[in-house]
C-alpha cells in the first residue's frame, strides 16, 4: 500500500458519487484512534483499489493521534483507494473554531479538541496546517446509494423527505433512533456519532437502521472500545479492538 503523503492540498471531492467496483465498507467514529484504524483496514478488511470504503465522521478528538488519522485518510485519497469520507460533527466543529467561531471553539474544547489542537503542533486552531482544514472541509454530509443512506448522526424523520430535508444540522448531531423505511424507499440508514455495545450493532444487522459507533476510545467499559466496519454487501461485522 504505497500512501505516501504530499504537501499538496488535497484534490475536490468529485470522487464521493459514482459506481463502485469491488467490496463497500463502511467504518464508524475512529476519534483519533489511528493504529485500530490502520490495524481495521490493513489486517482484517485488506483494503484493495477497487473496494469502496466509507467513513462515517468524527475522524479527531479523544483519542491519541488525531493528526495521525487525518494524515492516514489524506494518504489513502491521494494514492487513489476509493475512500469517500463524510464529515462528523467534530470536524465541523474544529473548522468553525478555525474560523474564528468563539462560541463554538469553547465547545470543541470541552469535547477535547485542545489535545487535537496540539496533536497538529497548534497553539490555536487556526494555526492547524491549511492543508488539513481544506481536507476536512470538502467531505459531504450524507451520500446515498441504490441501498444505503449514509449520514455521520441521522436523518430528520419528522420531515416529508429525510433524505433530501434533513438539516445540515441534524446530519451531524441528530439522536434520534427512528427510521422510516417507506421515506428512505427501503434504503439502510448507517450513521455513527452515538455510541452503541456491540451486542446492539450486531443486532441492528438484521434492520434497516445501523448505527457503527462503539465508542473506539473507550476502552474501560465492557461491550466498548473496538472501531468496527460493515462490510455493505454482506452485512458482515468486522470488529477491531482499540489496539492504540
Amino acid at each position: 500500500m504505497n500512501t505516501m503523503l504530499s504537501g499538496e492540498s488535497p484534490p475536490q471531492a468529485g470522487r464521493f458519487s459514482g459506481p463502485t467496483r469491488g467490496r463497500r465498507f463502511a467504518i464508524g467514529d475512529v476519534h483519533g484512534c489511528c493504529r485500530t484504524l490502520c490495524a481495521l483496514v490493513e489486517d482484517q478488511i485488506q483494503l484493495e483499489q477497487d473496494d469502496t470504503l466509507y467513513l462515517l465522521g468524527d475522524y479527531i478528538d479523544r483519542g491519541p493521534d488525531s493528526k495521525g488519522v487525518v494524515e492516514y485518510l489524506m494518504r489513502l485519497w491521494q494514492a487513489d483507494y476509493d475512500i469517500r469520507p463524510l464529515m462528523g460533527n467534530h470536524e465541523e466543529m474544529l473548522l468553525q473554531a478555525a474560523a474564528g467561531d468563539n462560541e463554538v471553539r469553547r465547545l470543541w474544547f470541552n469535547n477535547e479538541g485542545w489535545a487535537t489542537m496540539r496533536q497538529f503542533g497548534a497553539e490555536t486552531p487556526a494555526d492547524i496546517p491549511q492543508r488539513y482544514l481544506d481536507f476536512l472541509a470538502m467531505l459531504p454530509r450524507i451520500l446515498i446509494t441504490n441501498d444505503y443512506v449514509l449520514v455521520h448522526a441521522g436523518l430528520n424523520f419528522r420531515t416529508a423527505d429525510p433524505i433530501r430535508e434533513t438539516s445540515p444540522h441534524h446530519l451531524l448531531w441528530e439522536r434520534d433512533y427512528r427510521s422510516d423505511p417507506v421515506k428512505l424507499h427501503d434504503r439502510t440508514l448507517v450513521c455513527g456519532h452515538s455510541i452503541m455495545p456491540l451486542f446492539a450493532i450486531r443486532e441492528a444487522l438484521t434492520s434497516q437502521h445501523i448505527c457503527l459507533d462503539n465508542g473506539c476510545f473507550d476502552k474501560g467499559h465492557i461491550g466498548l472500545g473496538s472501531l468496527v466496519a460493515l462490510q455493505l454487501d454482506t452485512r458482515e461485522l468486522l470488529v477491531q479492538q482499540n489496539c492504540d
